[in-house]
């Protein structure tokens, strides 16, 4: 994999011409656009993309340029009754029609249709809000194949966001991508993993090393997706993911690892699990576990029963289904989604500044909400930062954020050629520069 592909100025620029301009990128969530005005300003690149609701039951997009002198029309995200130029102040309609021409009768004649908002394609899945500046794409159910089929049973429809923070980082904006796509890194990054304590981040041991997760990666036309399993010398590819196994030191109280698992991403990541969770797992320490049952399984078990009670809808997801959902997919090209029942996380990274080595890296965790909260309006802001550090985004982001300058740093070496990609455990980074080059490449 050239390292030109990540540091060349050359190569953003046809990814940000050729590539994002015809490909589906999730732009917000609906909750993000609660009421009719309500608008979110999507920017990738040199490119901004404003996302509307037109109605109550509609959400438009457009390119946020006015049709006078180009002005950009608004800015991160509001509420408006029209759309207003601030330069010379014409007005469009939320559905983009032309509303006022100001002392029109001085302007060349120009029919409403001319003059109407650039339209950007935006269609919906699972409560996210794609955009696509190609308008002879293809659908979007059609482009997220087979995502939207694999991901039903965890009706990420019915999740809201938790919270969403952006960090500025110093790497090019697939370096930050990357650094989630696969989770070979795990036992070099986060040896804290393997660990009772979490506060030991001391240098993975060999038998540590020997337990870690092996995640095989699987590919598909556009999209991708890693799983974590057991340790490679009992792992099985065709066993796939088993959400009541959960990485310890393989020697405490099964009960303990499990809990202490589960309450640790609560705690520290703030996402993937959630409150409901991590009070089942406090149950889980001091209980009898059934005869037949692993402490994993008995913890799945007290979890379902909490969220029933508590009027959530929890359908019984197949050991099949979770092999097919692993752990975490690249939604080509920007973004990640990881999987999970009752709480997901997800990423996106985007270039800064039209700048190789500089990208905006977000996180959003997503919880489910009950049933009888659907129908609710939530307000939620997400945050910003110039530097992680002053995120308060816990230890695992942090341990990740930390790597990225110095990949980027590394690769700047004249002994760096490029990338040398695990067979098994990377092709997720491998299949995304793949499908770019078919869009790069090609008109």
């Amino acid at each position: 994999m050239p390292k030109t592909r990540f540091l060349d100025q050359e190569f953003l620029d046809l990814e940000l011409g050729k590539m994002f301009t015809r490909t589906w990128q999730i732009a917000c969530r609906v909750e993000e656009l609660p009421s009719v005005g309500c608008f979110v300003e999507y920017e990738i690149g040199r490119y901004s993309i404003l996302v509307v609701r037109e109605s109550k039951d509609s959400i438009r997009a457009y390119h946020n340029a006015c049709r006078h002198r180009g002005t950009r029309l608004a800015r991160g995200r509001g509420r408006v009754g029209s759309l207003i130029c601030p330069f010379h102040g014409w007005r469009w309609n939320l559905d983009g029609s032309i509303k006022l021409v100001l002392d029109r009768e001085e302007f060349v004649p120009r029919s409403d249709d001319d003059l109407g908002l650039g339209k950007v394609r935006a269609e919906q899945w699972a409560g996210f809000v794609f955009i696509n500046m190609d308008p002879e794409a293809k659908p979007l159910l059609e482009y997220l194949d087979p995502i939207a089929r694999i991901f039903e049973p965890f009706q990420i429809e019915n999740f809201r966001i938790r919270w969403g923070k952006g960090v500025v980082m110093e790497c090019n904006w697939k370096t930050a991508l990357d650094a989630f796509l696969e989770a070979y890194h795990v036992a070099g990054t986060h040896p804290q993993l393997f660990r009772l304590d979490r506060t030991n981040d001391k240098i993975a041991s060999l038998r540590e090393l020997d337990i870690r997760p092996w995640a095989p990666t699987t590919v598909y036309e556009r999209h991708a997706h890693y799983s974590a399993l057991g340790p490679k010398s009992s792992a099985s590819k065709d066993a796939g993911k088993d959400p009541s196994k959960r990485s310890g030191d393989g020697k405490s109280d099964e009960r303990l690892s499990v809990a202490n698992a589960v309450q640790y991403l609560h705690e520290d990541m703030g996402g993937l699990e959630n409150e409901r969770s991590w009070r089942a797992a406090e149950a889980l320490k001091t209980s009898e576990v059934p005869e037949g049952m692993s402490a994993g399984q008995y913890f799945l078990q007290l979890y379902r029963e909490l969220s029933i009670a508590e009027g959530y809808d929890w359908p019984v997801i197949t050991p099949e289904q979770w092999t097919e959902a692993g752990s975490a997919w690249n939604v080509f090209p920007n973004s990640i989604i990881l999987p999970g029942q009752g709480s997901v996380f997800w990423y996106r990274s985007r270039p800064v500044d039209n700048d190789p080595n500089k990208c905006l890296f977000e996180v959003f965790s997503l919880d489910q909400i009950p049933v009888a909260d659907y129908d609710k309006k939530r307000e939620f802001t997400p945050e910003y930062f110039d530097d992680y550090r002053d995120a308060d985004m816990g230890q695992v982001f942090n341990q990740d954020f930390a790597n990225m300058k110095e990949v980027t740093v590394g690769m700047h070496s004249p002994s760096f050629d490029g990338h040398r990609l695990s067979e098994e455990q990377e092709m997720t980074i491998w299949n995304h520069h793949r499908v770019a080059d078919r869009y790069i490449w090609t008109d």
